[in-house]
């Protein structure tokens, strides 16, 4: 019996596809960031993190806080726009030593932000899914 070899490539969507479907917490600059879900894209868009006028250290900061403290912290200031930004900004001076530690924050959330998009496109496309 010949043993057929399958030598078809994965394309690189298909690669962040399956790294967006493992994907788990992160540690960044020593805090463990979670995963992007849908209701932190909602606690980000809602609260402008991206669309808003605050500054890059804000924004990465504002992300780090969705996503590694507990969620009963978050929920707590998540629906009061001016609660939410006294927390982030309480949250900078309790977590970040100096402003630099934004780029591996920032790193840390476009890279986050590329497997969810991933994940939701298989999701999206893959068998099963309603219509």
């Amino acid at each position: 019996m010949k043993k057929t070899q399958n030598t078809d490539l994965v394309k690189d969507d298909e690669i962040l596809r399956i790294q967006a479907m493992e994907d788990g917490p992160k540690k960044v600059n020593g805090r463990i960031l979670r995963p992007i879900t849908a209701l932190t894209i909602s606690w980000m868009q809602r609260n402008e993190i991206f669309s808003g006028n605050m500054d890059l250290v804000w924004k990465a900061a504002a992300f780090a806080f969705l996503h590694s403290e507990p969620t009963s912290a978050i929920r707590s200031v998540v629906n009061d726009r001016d609660t939410f930004v006294n927390a982030v900004d309480s949250w900078i001076e309790k977590n970040m030593a100096h402003h630099l530690e934004v780029g591996s924050m920032s790193d840390a959330m476009n890279s986050a932000f590329e497997l969810y998009n991933a994940s939701a496109t298989e999701s999206k496309s893959g068998s099963g899914s309603p219509n």
